[in-house]
């Protein structure tokens, strides 16, 4: 099956788990920003974990010429086939030659496309992921976005029948993506270098996600805080790391950063919320709460053991 890419939307790329344990080859992690919508997205299409899959932001439009079931996700996703509106988070039978047009209500968030197959893409360090700054991964092999009439080729994936159920995810099962909660955060490497003072401004205070945010990381303005510590080495980044440079803002490092970085970390958001903070846009309202490791690891195993108790009823 080959997937013609008829309109590229504003930013979008072909992702997949990511180059999970190469940052110590000197390689970002990368994978989808939202990990949750990503997936849902590839179960609900029938795929195994990991395939890969569009994320698209702004409005993009392909079209498949062979019979297929895709998935559509995302925060506040819309799905198009053929200009008829079809529902989102649920296996969707799509007909040779339709068009298919999908895309998130808020400008700046992520929306997932997922077609059931093997997806022929090339793989550079173990994945397919596309990392433009990296000039790794993508369509090509060279991380460059997808682009009106690229065509990407799909292979039947033989284990899903002509009348299998389709699946689909209830609504009151899918993500809540407002921040009415707060973001939570674990301390630190640097977490005791930054004061009492410091500490209680950051729990307290309501951060704007500025502008100048990509997939390398999200830049907060509000209350500063500072650390006492004026210079460091640089050490390995996590996904989620908090990052203070001397200005004060804190910078939310995402799935595109660097390997290493330099400035003092007051702590790590929860990946319970990295999702959810990843489909923010420009403008948004934040606020953080600090939890400890263990409470984290707790959330962690819960939220885990539930999408799995979902999977297996949906199945």
């Amino acid at each position: 099956m080959r997937i013609n890419v008829l309109s590229k939307g504003l930013f979008s790329l072909i992702i997949d788990k990511g180059r999970v344990g190469k940052q110590r080859e000197g390689f970002c992690e990368s994978g989808p920003m939202d990990s949750n919508a990503y997936d849902w997205a590839n179960f609900l299409a029938f795929n195994l974990d990991g395939t890969p899959c569009i994320e698209a932001i702004g409005e993009m439009q392909i079209r498949v010429d062979e019979d297929c079931v895709i998935a559509v996700t995302g925060r506040e996703p819309s799905l198009d086939i053929d200009g008829i509106a079809q529902a989102v988070y649920q296996s969707q039978k799509v007909s040779a030659g339709a068009t298919i047009t999908f895309k998130s209500a808020l400008l700046g968030s992520k929306a997932y496309l997922a077609i059931c197959g093997n997806w022929q893409v090339p793989k550079a360090v173990g994945s397919a992921c596309t990392v433009v700054r990296e000039q790794l991964g993508g369509l090509d092999g060279k991380g460059c976005v997808l682009k009106d009439g690229d065509c990407i080729e799909v292979l039947a994936n033989t284990r899903v029948k002509d009348n299998a159920k389709m699946r689909t995810l209830a609504q009151q099962h899918i993500d809540d993506y407002g921040f009415i909660e707060s973001i939570r955060v674990i301390p630190g490497y640097q977490f005791t270098s930054f004061s009492t003072v410091a500490v209680r401004t950051f729990e307290t205070s309501t951060y704007t996600v500025s502008s100048s945010i990509d997939r390398m990381g999200f830049r907060l303005t509000g209350e500063s805080v500072a650390s006492d510590i004026e210079n460091m080495r640089s050490e390995a980044i996590h996904l989620g790391a908090i990052q203070v440079p001397g200005d004060g803002q804190p910078i939310v490092m995402m799935r595109d950063r660097q390997t290493l970085g330099g400035y003092p970390k007051l702590g790590c958001v929860s990946p319970c919320d990295i999702s959810r903070l990843a489909q923010a846009v420009p403008g948004e309202k934040v606020n953080f709460v600090f939890q400890d490791e263990e409470e984290a690891r707790a959330d962690w195993l819960l939220m885990t053991s539930r999408r799995r108790r979902l999977q297996g009823e949906i199945l």
